[in-house]
């Protein structure tokens, strides 16, 4: 019995910290799913201006140069 209460005040103890954690992760999956939703629209613009006759749709990257540390 006492060692089931310890684990109990254990718990208890953890519970604004496990809280915090279920909080953070609630909004992290928000907004992941709301990215997602924008890339499936950003999907279907591509896909439609696909059909327009010679449309030049292209990803630009920067290269970003990088100094290693020594």
């Amino acid at each position: 019995m006492n060692s089931i209460y310890m684990i109990l005040k254990k718990i208890r103890n953890q519970l604004p910290y496990l809280l915090l954690i279920v909080i953070y992760f609630f909004f992290v999956n928000l907004e992941a799913s709301k990215e997602t939703k924008n890339t499936k629209n950003i999907e279907k613009q591509v896909k439609l201006k696909d059909h327009q006759p010679k449309v030049d749709v292209r990803q630009r990257r920067i290269a970003i140069p990088v100094i290693p540390f020594e």
